[in-house]
């Protein structure tokens, strides 16, 4: 609606400013006949009839190309040309109008070179003919002075037409690059979400499915094992209300945060028999980087749990001045050892926290060190 308000607001314009160039062609018509020498059939009345007729052709495209948005250098060259000759066969009177119209028109409409040199035209037709027909010297002068400050009024025109449109399309590229940041915002929060959303199910699901898994198979071997099976069922009964919890705690980090990150990964660790170790004064951390440090932290509790069953996480937090590093190290069981929980899912997966904590500006590093498997992460803060 505001933009089609603007359409017609901007011919009604035009529309006022053709109707305001028609009515000066009239009148100065109106004045040029009328005075001394006069248009006529013989001579330099003749002359002035033709020359009367190249003008008037002259604006009439000058009204005729603006309306249609064309090239308005061909009317206004016209009219310079012929201005300047009726400035000269009509020395003293209105007729030099015609070229000052042209050279303002030129300077607010073309480009500097272009129309200076259509002015210069006039210029010439003027000085020349005022020269041929023994015009006088400081009436041309006059005339002169009068294009050239016709033309540098155009030219001042010109240019503070030329910044409005700028400033119009600099606030237009704004808006669109405005309109871009948002859209680009709300589809970041989005994937934030989904891979909220996405982790959360993996870890809580996964780690029941490794309950019931292993219940299964406590309760079908041979000599089906019923206090380990019932074991595994209460603790799928933990994992579901553990899952409940950390949905509470991931939408509560979507909106602000998961609060301290010492307690939240310390009960984590310490739930699941391991140990934590605090180093240096904790301090908050953006959302997105405390999360990641979580996740991290849930990770190596889950991997220890999967492929180490037995052999509890060591995790230590430290707060340095430049970054907050976490490394988690469980030891590695032996060859023989039974790990009926390898195969199940469960976890977020290395990738997926790798990309978490490149997204919150950190890194992150895993892998066998030792007899020891070793998970570090750094984030700023």
């Amino acid at each position: 609606m505001g933009a089609l308000t603007a359409t017609l607001r901007d011919r009604r314009y035009i529309w006022v400013i053709q109707g305001m160039r028609m009515a000066g062609l009239v009148a100065l018509g109106a004045s040029i006949i009328g005075i001394h020498p006069q248009p006529g059939l013989h001579g330099r009345g003749l002359t002035l009839t033709v020359t009367l007729a190249i003008a008037t052709l002259g604006w009439i495209g000058l009204i005729v190309f603006d309306i249609r948005k064309l090239s308005l250098t061909g009317p206004l060259a016209v009219m310079a040309a012929s201005g300047g000759l009726l400035g000269a066969l009509q020395s003293g009177g209105p007729a030099v109008a015609v070229a000052a119209v042209a050279a303002f028109a030129a300077g607010s409409n073309l480009p500097p070179p272009t129309s200076a040199t259509i002015t210069v035209l006039g210029v010439f037709t003027l000085t020349v003919g005022g020269l041929i027909l023994g015009g006088s010297p400081v009436a041309v002068i006059g005339f002169v002075v009068i294009l050239g400050t016709a033309l540098g009024m155009g030219v001042i025109r010109y240019g503070i037409t030329q910044r409005a449109d700028q400033a119009e399309l600099l606030l237009e590229q704004t808006r669109r690059a405005s309109a871009a940041e948002t859209e680009a915002a709300v589809l970041g929060e989005r994937t934030r979400i989904a891979r909220e959303i996405h982790d959360i199910l993996a870890h809580s699901l996964g780690a029941l499915a490794m309950q019931v898994e292993a219940a299964q198979a406590l309760l079908t071997q041979e000599e089906p094992d019923i206090a380990k099976a019932v074991r595994c069922v209460e603790r799928a009964g933990q994992l579901t209300r553990e899952g409940l919890a950390e949905s509470r705690r991931a939408v509560h980090a979507l909106r602000d945060d998961i609060g301290p990150l010492t307690e939240s990964i310390g009960a984590l660790v310490e739930a699941d028999g391991g140990t934590m170790t605090t180093v240096g004064d904790p301090r908050r951390l953006p959302a997105e980087a405390a999360l990641a440090l979580y996740r991290t932290a849930q990770e190596a509790v889950t991997n220890a749990r999967k492929h180490a069953p037995g052999k509890a996480v060591a995790l230590e937090l430290r707060y340095d001045a430049d970054a907050v590093r976490l490394s988690a190290a469980n030891d590695l069981p032996d060859a023989e050892a039974d790990r009926p929980l390898t195969a199940t899912g469960g976890g977020f997966g290395l990738g997926g926290l790798r990309e978490r904590i490149e997204l919150a500006g950190g890194t992150l590093s895993a892998g066998r060190e030792g007899d020891a498997w070793l998970v570090r992460a750094a984030v700023p803060g």
